[in-house]
């Protein structure tokens, strides 16, 4: 079956990123591999095949993750069927697993403005990166593929605003303030110290002077919010997170947040909601006489 074309078109035409080809390679083989160890072949495949499928994965994965495995199968088969290679699709009536609701961690407000208070002033070039990386997630909320990406042409200094190249390859403007700027200027004098003038793929650089790896970044969040107690998970989308729930608790509208997170949807940053409503109970519980 035609699964290289498939990924080629999910590249080509659906412009999707190197990350999610490689998830829908990994979903589909493992697809592949069920299918074989019931001698089913893909033109062969039954619902309940695939049903048979999703209750081996919920023993391994969470329903979050099990679904998205579903929708990769069930983007596959519709491909198939569009081309033509199957009548019909028989993944499309199998249904996902419920997934609990969960809201985004993020850390209070005066935590992280104690963290970022209490950083040493950079001296070097690794120290002024990692405050930036740090700078940057919180300032803009972005995400960690969206900050590796980011290229030094992104940055207007005039209008006060970073150019971000989001999911699905659209681009979004970020406004940033004067610090964050300055952060970003100071950064690169560091870099060029460290390798010289020269032309560089991405901002953000290693040792090497190459594109950071998105591993080393996580580790470089976890370890500068190592000491925050208001969240159990340490990563750059926590501060994602932090930067959206801090905004709407300052009374910022929804729609904006969701404009500068890149959301293609009101319902994804709606999650948001919920943190804010806890926080108003908070302090309506602390300050009313009859609560």
């Amino acid at each position: 079956m035609p699964i290289n074309e498939f990924l080629q078109y999910l590249k080509v035409e659906k412009r999707f990123s190197a990350h999610t080809i490689r998830s829908y390679t990994l979903d589909l083989d493992q697809f592949e591999k069920h299918l074989a160890s019931i001698s089913r072949t893909m033109e062969k495949v039954q619902s309940r095949d695939i049903r048979l499928w999703l209750s081996s994965l919920s023993e391994q994965y969470t329903a979050r993750t099990v679904n998205r495995k579903l929708s990769t199968v069930k983007s596959y088969f519709k491909y198939l069927q569009r081309e033509g290679v199957l009548e019909a699709n028989p993944a499309r009536h199998v249904s996902t697993l419920k997934v609990p609701q969960r809201n985004p961690q993020f850390v209070d407000e005066r935590e992280l403005l104690k963290v970022l208070n209490e950083l040493p002033e950079p001296d070097d070039f690794i120290s002024a990166r990692d405050l930036l990386i740090f700078d940057l997630f919180y300032a803009t909320g972005m995400r960690k593929a969206e900050l590796i990406a980011l290229k030094d042409t992104d940055i207007n200094e005039s209008s006060q605003s970073l150019k971000v190249l989001g999911k699905g390859k659209k681009e979004r403007i970020i406004p940033v303030g004067k610090l964050v700027l300055s952060k970003i200027k100071a950064y690169i004098d560091y870099r060029n110290n460290e390798f010289g003038l020269k032309s560089f793929q991405t901002l953000l650089v290693d040792k090497h002077g190459k594109a950071m790896n998105p591993k080393a970044v996580y580790n470089i969040i976890r370890k500068l919010l190592e000491n925050c107690w208001s969240t159990e998970k340490k990563s750059p989308h926590v501060l994602r997170h932090s930067f959206a729930t801090h905004l709407l608790n300052k009374g910022a509208d929804l729609n904006a947040i969701k404009e500068l997170l890149g959301h293609s949807s009101l319902a994804a940053t709606q999650v948001y909601t919920h943190n804010s409503i806890e926080r108003l109970k908070e302090i309506h519980k602390q300050a009313h006489p009859k609560a």
